[in-house]
């Protein structure tokens, strides 16, 4: 009797622990099976946020978006092609644009002019086409205003003016700036009656432009 009862004591314990051992096991596989749903979610979370971060910049402003101004000056099509940066508070001339250096006339890729038949520029007979446009700002004097053939990135290696090549130049114009009270917040180009206008911060300049064919 007594080693049956012992017998049984042996098999309640081993019952016991295999219960014990079923309990532990199956809490340890609802663990993980909830670490792992846990880890799926933060992944899809965070495959979430960085689509919402690209879209954001997608959305976010360009800081110069480029920009085009079309018009007729004398009875020939112009097309202005530049990046217009915002002054943002900031010194332009003399400042974040030094007086005496070859400047890109806008932001990023080089600035473009593209007439559609010969034009005359300061007495300079410029042919139909595309041209890169460069300014040198001046402090007390005239301004610059240089037409060269490197206008294209891919075929010219333009980029602003780090490539500028002055033997390529078509002409030199030399232009007296205007100032206004009024802050020009982003470069602006327009297609005049009489030429092409240029705006940023407080200058204002005008390059006098007319059809060639009339001369």
């Amino acid at each position: 009797m007594r080693n049956s009862i012992n017998l049984d004591m042996k098999q309640m314990n081993l019952i016991g622990c295999l219960l014990l051992a079923s309990v532990m096991f199956i809490t340890s596989c609802e663990s993980k099976k909830t670490s792992e749903e846990a880890n799926d979610s933060t992944e899809v979370a965070t495959e979430e946020q960085v689509e919402a971060t690209e879209e954001e910049k997608d959305d976010a402003p360009i800081a110069s978006p480029r920009k085009k101004a079309e018009g007729t000056i004398d009875g020939v099509s112009v097309v202005m092609d530049y990046g217009s940066p915002a002054v943002k508070d900031r010194k332009i001339w003399g400042g974040l644009e030094e007086y005496g250096v070859v400047w890109r006339a806008g932001a990023n890729e080089t600035t473009a002019v593209e007439f559609g038949s010969d034009v005359m520029i300061d007495g300079t007979r410029v042919e139909a086409g595309k041209y890169g446009i460069y300014l040198i700002p001046n402090e007390n004097a005239d301004w610059i205003v240089i037409l060269n053939t490197d206008w294209d990135r891919e075929k010219h290696g333009s980029w602003g003016a780090y490539n500028y090549t002055e033997e390529n130049d078509v002409l030199r114009v030399e232009v007296s700036p205007e100032w206004s009270e009024d802050n020009q917040e982003r470069l602006t180009y327009t297609i005049e009656a009489d030429g092409l206008g240029f705006a940023w911060e407080k200058a204002r300049l005008k390059v006098p432009v007319s059809n060639a064919s009339a001369e």
